[in-house]
């Protein structure tokens, strides 16, 4: 690296650390001395750098021109920082440049910096792919430090995993657009098809075959004339409709909305300035993504001050607006890594936001509607075991290990009443995958479990629950006795609380990776998505980050299922003949599920326009009762009649069953997740004979969430 002072100068030295990874700083580095195009000094070398600053003493005079000259660590280069660079003119005093004034992407080479020239020389790293900046820090960010036993005892294991029935591959470095590192890996399911978009990649796949459908560039997507990277996207489980995001590294992010659920079809497309009013001049960062039934939100960390959170009104989107809703900005809020807006399943009424506040604490806030003229209110600091950034990741053949970033939460969801959220923590000196449940309503803490392993190192982790409350947290592995690879984990209701299973290999890596950036670090991820498919709402997808080849990123998509936890409704006991013919059979229609609350109950063969009505109790008996079969009892806490109908012209009796007051909305009678009750149907058969009356068979429903 070459330096020009424009006049001759005493040169005193600078100071110097390593910079990176261990495995790539410089073997050493010293300093040359140039006045009229002649070397006219040279300093010592300093070997044994390490993260520490040690001064470089090179006590020059008059000279015109320096050089930094350093050993190459790997593939050619050493890394090294320089701060605190320090000279003088004659008696004067001494001029120190200290960097303080620049942000992290500004780039000295080729500029004037400090009155200087900064050259551009050989020392450039050169190669077929491009990167990414790395997710920004203000000064005093993250600490590093190791946590000690109060993660032991939140280690998982003994959870349920779910069986991966489908998985295929995803977009991969080298696809269109994909020239960078990280990934950046993002992808959720739709009705028929997968949308995954990585830097900067748009790739859509047919979930039945498999096959690509889009393959394009994402700034050749949203016709950028530049890149767009840091994706996200998700599927809105509200209008039914994908929506993707992407920054321009400079001011602005940019938003697609398709039109219909068939993501190969027609999308709105726009962009949001984010660098106006307080958070002018500051660029956005890591812009997260979260939806609800009213609005679609992103927050940023504004490089050089706060964060900031936008919520932007839905609704003109979906009723084909050329233009945006519209949109709210809640500036200044102070740097918590990422602030995650929930993908919201339900109506709650507000949009939620988790954030890491401290080491002990997490910070839920919510968006209150109208999405006209929004409010943000702090829902309360959640108490959490201490926790530290993870260490990064060894893994087989890789130099400088595997960037597992820090502590930010990677993603969220809210469903039933919780907020779900992951990150990444320490463990014992590894990388492991934390994972919270949050009660919204009391913003306390629900469940808190650990994902980690004896050798093994985790990161990168996202995490989805359906809407039977089961779980998947999936997330990339490795060691230095693997490569890169992606795993995932579960658990279901009835596990016990805390506990994920052992996590499960998605897809194993293939080759080493040493993709080191110009920021020294082997950078990885920065994030993955888990989402729910939308035509069960249980089936759960993943897409991660694994190694397909030698420095090659590749993504795996995986389909995870567990055991319906809503078994069909079966009937039982005797049909009796009646005026009408064979009898009176009970069937349903709709689910057994309290979430979806679309049971009803339908009665068929009956005498037509005769009362009668639907009752129901615990217990199955079998008893001669007027012309029939009483096949329903009432155990301990007896029997629950619906009100009384009358049988329509066809003979059928039907009845949508209210999960508020069924007769009763609580107590023995309630129609609660995990009770069991049998129904039947009573009515009036004059024609039949005997006492005048019968009853269908049975139906055993079990209710499920």
């Amino acid at each position: 690296m070459g330096i020009g002072f424009g006049r001759e100068v005493d040169f005193d030295g600078a100071w110097i650390a390593g910079h990176g990874s261990e495995g790539i700083w410089a073997r050493g580095v010293r300093v040359i001395g140039y006045r009229a195009g002649h070397q006219v000094a040279e300093s010592s070398w300093m070997e044994d750098l390490d993260d520490g600053a040690q001064w470089l003493a090179a006590s020059m005079e008059r000279v015109v021109r320096i050089e930094f000259e350093a050993r190459a660590a790997y593939q050619g280069g050493g890394w090294f920082g320089l701060d605190d660079l320090t000279f003088h003119e004659g008696a004067g005093a001494p001029t120190v440049l200290d960097f303080d004034d620049l942000l992290y992407h500004d780039r000295v080479s080729g500029s004037g910096y400090g009155g200087l020239t900064w050259e551009t020389g050989q020392g450039e790293f050169e190669g077929p792919i491009s990167e990414v900046h790395e997710p920004q820090v203000p000064q005093g960010g993250p600490e590093f430090s190791e946590v000690g036993s109060t993660e032991e005892s939140l280690l998982g294991g003994t959870g349920t995993a779910p069986t991966m029935t489908d998985n295929f591959d995803g977009p991969k470095l080298g696809d269109a657009g994909a020239g960078w590192i990280p990934p950046d890996t993002c992808g959720s399911v739709g009705i028929d098809h997968f949308v995954a978009v990585v830097n900067q990649n748009l790739s859509v796949y047919r979930k039945d075959n498999h096959s690509r459908v889009v393959n394009t560039g994402i700034a050749n997507f949203f016709n950028t004339g530049g890149s767009a990277g840091d994706p996200r996207a998700v599927f809105d489980p509200h209008s039914q409709r994908f929506i993707i995001i992407a920054c321009d590294f400079n001011s602005r992010i940019w938003l697609a909305v398709s039109l219909t659920s068939d993501p190969t079809g027609s999308w709105f497309k726009t962009s949001v300035l984010l660098s106006q009013g307080s958070d002018s001049n500051r660029w956005p960062d890591y812009p997260t993504l979260g939806v609800d039934q009213n609005g679609i939100y992103s927050a940023s960390y504004m490089v050089g001050g706060g964060m900031s959170l936008f919520a932007i009104d839905k609704a003109p989107l979906l009723t084909g607006s050329p233009s945006l809703g519209t949109v709210t900005a809640f500036r200044n809020l102070p740097w918590e890594g990422a602030i995650q807006p929930c993908v919201t399943y339900g109506t709650p009424g507000r949009e939620y936001c988790v954030s890491r506040r401290s080491s002990t604490t997490m910070r839920l806030r919510y968006v209150q509607g109208p999405l006209t003229s929004p409010t943000l209110v702090e829902a309360g600091i959640i108490s959490v075991p201490s926790h530290s950034s993870p260490p990064n990741a060894p893994a087989l053949g890789s130099v400088a290990p595997l960037d597992c970033l820090d502590y930010r939460p990677m993603n969220a969801v809210y469903r039933n009443g919780s907020v779900w959220t992951t990150h990444g923590v320490a463990v014992s000196g590894r990388a492991g995958c934390r994972w919270y449940e949050f009660d919204a309503a009391s913003a306390s803490a629900v469940q808190i479990g650990t994902v980690s392993d004896s050798s093994l190192y985790f990161m990168m982790p996202s995490i989805s629950v359906n809407q039977a409350n089961q779980v998947v947290v999936a997330f990339s592995g490795s060691d230095a006795s693997q490569y890169a690879s992606s795993y995932f984990a579960g658990r279901i209701p009835s596990d016990p609380a805390n506990q994920l299973s052992q996590p499960v290999l998605l897809r194993a890596g293939s080759a080493p990776y040493n993709t080191v950036g110009s920021s020294g670090v082997n950078r990885w991820g920065d994030y993955s998505l888990t989402s729910i498919d939308p035509t069960d709402d249980q089936t759960l997808w993943t897409i991660q980050e694994h190694t397909r080849a030698t420095d090659t990123w590749g993504t795996r998509i995986a389909k995870l299922e567990y055991p319906s936890p809503c078994p069909d409704p079966s009937a039982y006991c005797t049909i009796s003949p009646n005026s009408a013919g064979a009898g009176a059979e009970i069937t349903y229609s709709g689910s057994s599920s309290v979430a979806a609350a679309d049971l009803g109950l339908v009665a068929f063969g009956c005498p037509s326009g005769k009362n009668g009505l639907f009752y129901y109790g615990p217990n199955q008996i079998s008893v001669p009762f007027g012309n029939g079969v009483r096949c329903v009892g009432g155990g301990g806490i007896g029997t629950f009649r619906l009100s009384p109908q009358q049988t329509d012209m066809f003979g059928i009796a039907t009845r949508a069953l209210s999960f508020t007051s069924p007769p009763t909305g609580s107590g023995p009678g309630a129609l609660a997740v995990g009770t069991t009750w049998n129904f039947q149907f009573w009515y009036r058969d004059p024609a039949g004979g005997g006492s005048g009356f019968n009853t269908s068979n049975g139906l055993n429903v079990t209710m499920c969430p």
